[in-house]
């Protein structure tokens, strides 16, 4: 005996089945016009122009389809937390970044509605440049210019008689340089007076223990 065929169980099958063609359609269709929309936009040739204050930057990229995008970027890549964003719709886009530090990495991303578009999976980059107002002074060279009166008399040593007194002490620099640092010989010595020439080869006129200038002074008070 045969079983009678269920009509109303195939009409159903047939409405599900139809139902689920239907599904998936619309799940393609809808995927291959997001996709076509986030290709329209997708930024191309980016590049990056710093300024020459490295306090600025321009981001300019180009797209099939107008947009208005925004920038987000920062100073690490995991904190894009900062954004300049364009104002009306376009093809070609320069978004300016301003307030920027000198000599600073920046990394950033380009967003377009709920698109985001980076450099493969990770941010772009690009480096500040250093900042121009700051002008660097070189450190002067410190020349040392011996004094006028080493320069014209060769140096005087407190060591040495320039007057050939027999005595070396502060009268023999005072000789020296009036002189202009040559010694003076025995010959070249030429007392005044005969109580000067007395006085040439000194001894303890004040009887301190000490020859020295207050001796030659004694010695030529007590000729007076």
């Amino acid at each position: 005996m045969k079983k009678k065929i269920n009509v109303k169980s195939l009409v159903i099958f047939g409405v599900l089945a139809v139902v689920m063609v239907l599904v998936v359609l619309a799940v393609n269709q809808v995927r291959t016009f997001m996709s076509g929309a986030a290709s329209d936009v997708e930024p191309q040739s980016v590049t990056v122009v710093s300024g020459d204050d490295g306090k600025s930057a321009v981001i300019s990229w180009i797209s099939d389809k107008e947009s208005i995008s925004k920038v987000e970027y920062g100073t690490t890549a995991a904190s894009l937390v900062l954004m300049s964003a364009e104002t009306s719709l376009m093809t070609n886009h320069n978004v300016s970044l301003t307030s920027l530090r000198p000599s600073t990495t920046y990394y950033f991303r380009i967003r377009v509605g709920d698109e985001v578009f980076d450099n493969g999976g990770i941010p772009y980059s690009f480096k500040t440049k250093a900042d121009s107002s700051v002008v660097v002074t070189p450190t002067p060279t410190i020349v040392l210019v011996p004094s006028a009166s080493k320069t014209n008399t060769g140096g005087c040593n407190p060591g040495v008689d320039y007057n050939n007194d027999g005595i070396i002490n502060s009268i023999d620099v005072v000789d020296c340089k009036r002189d202009g640092g040559v010694v003076k010989t025995s010959s070249s010595v030429t007392p005044t007076s005969t109580s000067v020439s007395r006085c040439v080869n000194l001894i303890d006129y004040n009887s301190d223990g000490i020859i020295n200038s207050l001796d030659k002074v004694n010695c030529l008070q007590s000729q007076e």
